[in-house]
């Protein structure tokens, strides 16, 4: 590979990380994008990775909270940090990370969209627990959203 090759690659990963955390992963598909072989860009990505200027556990931390904040939960965002190539331990060291009330996120993304009042007639209720399980929350996330006690 000639000097002027790992200059491109290289100021493609760069431009890459300073808009924004990447993971590996995504950083690779884009680099594929642009026809670089792996072969040429692979040494220079773990280079990277090594000077630790590429961090998967920043990126998923990075975007665990954004989704969070988003109102997405625990399921959606492990499936999402799962999509751009994030490994288990990592999205779970995120998720711990980001210090979330699962509970009460669930409770505003319901409240947001449905009114803070405690919803009595089934379907209606259906209706939020199956918003909130698209959302991403879990179970017990849901039930403690949409049967909140009244005097909140």
């Amino acid at each position: 590979m000639s000097e002027f090759d790992r200059k491109i690659i290289t100021d493609a990963i760069t431009r890459m990380l300073a808009r924004r955390e990447h993971s590996f992963n995504e950083i690779m598909r884009k680099l594929q994008q642009k026809g670089i072989t792996g072969d040429a860009f692979m040494p220079i990505l773990e280079e990277f990775k090594d000077a630790d200027i590429q961090s998967d556990a920043r990126f998923a931390e990075s975007r665990a909270r954004a989704l969070y904040l988003k109102g997405k939960g625990p399921r959606a965002i492990k499936l999402d940090l799962q999509q751009y190539g994030v490994d288990e331990s990592t999205a779970e060291y995120a998720m711990r990370e980001i210090d979330a009330d699962w509970f009460e996120s669930a409770k505003k993304v319901k409240e947001k969209k449905f009114g803070e009042f405690y919803e009595t007639e089934f379907a209606l209720r259906q209706k939020q627990k199956q918003f909130l399980q698209y959302r991403g929350f879990y179970q017990e996330h849901i039930e403690y959203a949409v049967s909140a006690n009244e005097s909140s």
